[in-house]
């Protein structure tokens, strides 16, 4: 199943690679993003996005699309150059 012309399985197999390089936390630092705030976007808790960071946790189901999708923007914002100065 396509979400957004990106297949569920990509999208986990792509963020489980953000997660194990570390990727996906330099993206929040770098964006100026608390945990807090990358949780309410996702709709889980604080803890719940450190545990994913730190690889404790993968995101399953609804979250791995609003992780996903979220760092994808960081991405897409990164490669274009802006930032939040």
């Amino acid at each position: 199943m396509a979400i957004g012309g990106m297949a569920l399985a990509e999208r986990s197999a792509e963020l489980r690679e953000w997660i194990r390089t570390g990727r996906a936390r330099q993206l929040r630092v770098v964006a100026g993003l608390s945990q807090a705030l990358v949780a309410q976007d996702c709709e889980v808790t604080a803890s719940t996005v450190h545990r994913w960071e730190t690889g404790d946790r993968l995101p399953r189901g609804r979250n791995i699309f609003a992780y996903h999708s979220l760092l994808a923007r960081l991405v897409e914002r990164e490669r274009l150059g802006e930032r939040d100065d």
